[in-house]
């Protein structure tokens, strides 16, 4: 990918997203992978880089910990072995020894979910596995970086046997320091060392009466060291001792750097898969904080994000959050280009976000080149560019006599001769730096042209007779940043379709600039000219009025469809009550049939053995009529108590409507919007205002819009002992869905689940997410149990299989 100029990386910010990355990096082959790795046009890589790294950041989060650890890159200490018997450093083998153990950690873990991760299998197969060289090395190396004595046998026994003639000559020695000292010839009670031998100080007065060798002098010219000739056989020894042990470790180190030689290519290549790893688990960390996905990418110059954020300005602002205490968030953006226009020109004040907004698709363009996932939905689309190119900023430079406007129309000049439908450019205050008609006039001649060759451009602006040349020519999209006309502050949201005005006179208004000075200054713009701002900010005041009513509308909507479902599953409930009223019906008229036919046959042998007498016959008919008189009346008991229910409560919800349509309003009572059908509760009266709260969002409107449709809610009280959290309680905006108990031990994650679902319950949360891991499954085990035992808990069930499975386990409160 060519990018243009050399310094446009830093104009983005993309510098802060590398030195971001390189914060997660744990080892010197990811440092070096990642400075190596550039930005790529390749979509086949692309595309696998990033299923990689979201594959990762689902390890991340709901699987066992990576065992990747920081380690040191011995590529340079390998090559100094080649040669044949050279000797292997103690500290190489220390190095190497670690190196090999985690590349068989690592190809291990990802061996075990090769179904899970297959990108990441297929990378991590190249990983070696060395175990004879981990052995050996581990059989001569400690974790000091001392040779043991288990090297060899050899090692093993010049050691011993020098620790037994050590310790011999320490006790002559001793022996010796003792009768020099009762003889007044010594005042020190230890020996020492003087050139490689044992030996002891004496007073230079007496050295001619100690039978032994002088080594030293001290530096005062008082005492002289002095070998006695009893021990100098058994230093002999000693020194011929060390020599040996220095010969057997010289060859063992020659032996090992022999064994490693062979496979150093190899070691080698594996250095780089890791460090390829270590790199993709930066970047999922980063996406991890970003909460990025991995978007649609395609090669037809679409692209097209919903709720996208700046990345640079999200780091930012997580890092004054935690500092400051603070609560910042970025306002997405719905932005499209590449479909119905390849050229979009975004106007409005200055500070309202043009420029962000701008900046976030050539970040976007770098993230992917390089395989990071963008902080956007995930249903958005990115198109795959071959050049970035971006004029933004002052590029004037006294050396080479290149002032503002001549730096833009450098670049100008770059991107016409390369720019095509695989371009990507980005132009900040187009026409600046010159004269206004002038400038204006040449930006709209290279907005043109960009937009003829199929270059995806964004602009940013002010000039006016650019708001119309992009409203009038085909393939060019006017944008703004919204403003909100009443606070005169900006919002940060981008419109599309919508030429933004610069509120120049309003802000200087507002600040309090004379207003004879804003009138004159208005009737030297001309007329014609204020009264197309004054257009703009009537459509700009309109299109936030109907956002505004939008926005009811969707909630409306969203409630309603909570009423359907709702009434949905009222229905069934109603249609299997139905259902089983008349199979009782069906069973208790099939009961009452059966006696009948037993009373009729009954009747009919009374009469056969009665020989049918008519006395007896009219007396058997007459017992036939009381008895169907008797179940009629029944029917008709039983169909009279049902409809005085029913219209007992019909008359009910009628008396209650009644009553509270009635009652004024008060703090507490259900109501609802211009007659809408969404529920909002009051929870504040200021005069003819109201503030209404419908879930988490809060509105102020006019008491005159409300309807009271019910009092207040029955609140049920909940009795629990909890642990004072000293904050006074908590709200809804602070609840946790969400606790990650992954690492703790299980009597420290039950400590912390009470707490938790107590919150939960508070806030009126349906669902609690518990994020425990998969591993041994102790922890989760516990957890189920703990749950089976809790009565606010009506059910609970592992989270489908992307969003963590078995490892997360999901709990729905009663």
């Amino acid at each position: 990918m060519i990018i243009y100029p050399d310094t446009a990386e830093e104009k983005l910010g993309f510098d802060v997203l590398r030195e971001s990355i390189g914060s997660y990096l744990l080892s010197p082959m990811g440092h070096e992978h990642f400075e190596l790795q550039k930005p790529s046009s390749d979509g086949d890589w692309i595309k696998e880089e990033l299923q990689r790294v979201v594959a990762l950041k689902e390890v991340l989060q709901f699987d066992d910990p990576v065992p990747l650890y920081g380690v040191e890159d011995v590529r340079e200490g390998l090559r100094q072995i080649l040669p044949s018997g050279s000797v292997a450093e103690v500290e190489l083998l220390l190095y190497t020894m670690r190196v090999l153990q985690a590349f068989r950690r690592i190809k291990g873990y990802f061996d075990q979910r090769k179904e899970q991760y297959p990108g990441l299998h297929e990378i991590t197969r190249e990983l070696g596995a060395y175990p004879d060289i981990e052995k050996r090395i581990a059989e001569i190396v400690d974790d000091d970086g001392r040779i043991k004595d288990s090297a060899s046998s050899e090692l093993r026994q010049i050691r011993r046997k020098m620790i037994s003639t050590q310790t011999r000559l320490r006790e002559t020695l001793m022996n010796e320091l003792r009768r020099s000292i009762g003889q007044g010839y010594t005042t020190e009670a230890q020996p020492t060392m003087r050139s490689g031998r044992m030996v002891i100080p004496v007073r230079v007065e007496a050295k001619r009466k100690i039978d032994g060798f002088v080594h030293d002098v001290s530096s005062t010219g008082q005492t002289v060291y002095i070998e006695p000739a009893k021990c100098l056989d058994l230093n002999n020894e000693v020194r011929t001792l060390e020599a040996a042990e220095h010969h057997e470790v010289r060859r063992i180190l020659i032996d090992i750097a022999s064994r490693i030689r062979e496979h150093i290519p190899t070691i080698v290549r594996s250095c780089e898969v890791f460090g390829q790893v270590d790199v993709i688990q930066a970047k999922a960390k980063l996406a991890d904080r970003l909460n990025a996905h991995a978007t649609s990418v395609n090669d037809e110059g679409r692209i097209h994000l919903s709720k996208a954020r700046n990345p640079v300005l999200q780091l930012h602002f997580d890092s004054q959050n935690k500092r400051d205490g603070t609560k910042r968030q970025v306002t997405p953006l719905e932005i499209s280009l590449g479909e119905d226009w390849n050229t979009l020109l975004l106007t409005g004040p200055n500070a309202g976000g043009k420029t962000v907004a701008m900046k976030t698709l050539g970040l976007f363009s770098l993230m992917i080149s390089l395989g990071i996932p963008l902080p956007a939905d995930e249903k958005s689309e990115f198109c795959l560019f071959d050049t970035l190119i971006v004029d933004i900023g002052d590029e004037q430079s006294i050396e080479n006599d290149l002032s503002t406007f001549s730096s833009h129309v450098t670049n100008l000049r770059y991107m016409l001769d390369r720019a095509n439908e695989k371009t990507l450019v980005l132009i900040d205050e187009a026409g600046t730096g010159t004269d206004p008609a002038e400038g204006a006039a040449l930006a709209q001649v290279v907005l043109e042209r960009l937009t003829e060759s199929g270059a995806k451009t964004i602009a940013t602006t002010h000039h006016g007779s650019l708001k119309v040349f992009a409203h009038e020519e085909e393939g060019i999209e006017n944008g703004s940043m919204e403003f909100d006309q009443d606070t005169l502050r900006p919002t940060y949201r981008l419109q599309m379709g919508i030429p933004g005005s610069s509120y120049a006179f309003e802000i200087a208004s507002r600040i309090g600039l004379d207003t004879a000075l804003l009138d004159r200054a208005r009737e030297l713009l001309g007329d014609q000219k204020v009264r197309m701002e004054d257009l703009i900010s009537s459509l700009e005041a309109r299109n936030q009025a109907l956002s505004k009513r939008l926005e009811d509308a969707e909630l409306a909507l969203s409630d309603a469809r909570v009423q359907r479902e709702r009434y949905e599953v009222l229905f069934e409930k109603l249609e299997a009550e139905k259902d089983d009223i008349k199979q009782n019906a069906l069973a208790e008229a099939e009961s009452v049939m059966q006696r009948a036919n037993a009373e009729i046959e009954r009747t009919i042998r009374e009469i056969k053995e009665h020989q049918a007498a008519k006395e007896k016959t009219k007396e058997v008919r007459a017992e036939l009529e009381s008895f169907k008189t008797q179940i009629s009346k029944e029917k008709q008991k039983t169909a009279s108590k049902k409809q005085k229910r029913s219209k007992k409560r019909s008359n009910q919800a009628k008396n209650e409507k009644g009553s509270v349509a009635r009652k004024p309003l008060q703090v507490g009572d259900q109501v609802v919007l211009d007659g809408g059908s969404t529920t909002a509760e009051l929870i504040e009266l200021s005069g003819k205002h109201a503030v209404i709260m419908a879930g988490s969002m809060h509105m102020r409107v006019k008491v005159d819009r409300l309807k009271k449709v019910a009092g207040p809610r029955k609140q049920k009280v909940v009795v629990k002992q909890v642990k004072s959290s000293g904050e006074g309680g908590i709200t809804a905006l602070k609840a946790r869905q969400r606790i990650d108990i992954r690492g703790k031990r299980v009597d420290e994650a039950l400590s912390e689940i009470p707490r938790f679902i107590d919150d939960a319950i508070t806030t009126n949360l349906n669902r609690i997410e518990i994020v425990h891991g998969k591993g041994t499954g102790a922890l989760r085990n516990a957890i189920h149990e703990y749950l089976d035992s809790t009565p606010e808990i009506a059910h609970y069930e592992d989270a489908p299989y992307n969003e963590g499975g078995p490892g997360v386990t999901y709990a729905f409160l009663k």
